[in-house]
């Protein structure tokens, strides 16, 4: 279970976050939504070892994490993508899916691979493939950690209503159930496609909650 608890984040004395908690368990599918300015980035980027909270506990099945460097978040199955696709542009797309899961079965991260229909852009660097391709590189590549958490910051940026459709079954169909899912995203018809329930970081009245989900998130700056 992970769990963000209490969590506020002020940069320069502008408080971005204030007291925002909530829980992942997991299979769960939730979509994170707000206005802008309301914290949803910054929310993800404490979530994944990015920014350090300024108050707050961050913690996975008990376990604090406070503190800790983006990496050892990665490497305990918490795992992202970014509203920029972040791939090394001096290495191949190939090469992306070995770096940092070296120790992955190999047979597994073929047959991901194949299945996904990124076969024939293994050998292309970032520069020569189209959007929509590196958007599932970077899923894929977090996919073969086998991620006891995976958030996706704003996903279908870019994305065509046909290349979303289509992106967002790539997920479905190839996530496993037992990894807790979160996306921010403004698009509501990817949130029809993929998630279960639905909550909003509000400014003017913390505390909003869409969905059943034993879930809270209380208050935004």
């Amino acid at each position: 279970m992970f769990e963000l608890n209490r969590i506020t984040k002020s940069f320069d004395g502008v408080r971005v976050l204030q007291d925002v908690s909530l829980v992942l368990r997991p299979g769960d599918r939730v979509g994170l939504t707000g206005g802008n300015g309301t914290g949803k980035s910054t929310l993800i980027n404490i979530a994944t070892g990015f920014l350090e909270p300024s108050s707050g506990q961050i913690t996975l099945d008990g376990q604090p994490l406070n503190g800790l460097p983006p990496w050892k978040f990665s490497r305990l199955g918490i795992r992202r993508s970014f509203q920029t696709a972040r791939l090394i542009p001096t290495a191949t797309v190939r090469d992306q899916f070995r770096i940092g899961n070296a120790a992955g079965n190999l047979h597994r991260r073929r047959a991901l691979i194949e299945k996904c229909g990124l076969s024939e852009f293994l050998d292309l660097f970032p520069f020569e493939v189209p959007l929509p391709v590196l958007r599932k590189v970077e899923v894929v590549r977090a996919l073969l950690a086998d991620p006891a958490v995976m958030f996706l910051d704003e996903p279908s940026a870019g994305l065509s209503p046909t290349e979303l459709t289509s992106f967002a079954h790539f997920i479905s169909e190839n996530l496993h159930d037992k990894t807790a899912l979160m996306i921010v995203e403004h698009r509501r018809d990817l949130m029809r496609l993929l998630v279960e329930n639905i909550v909003t970081l509000d400014r003017d009245e913390p505390g909003i909650r869409v969905g059943s989900m034993p879930m809270k998130v209380v208050g935004s700056a």
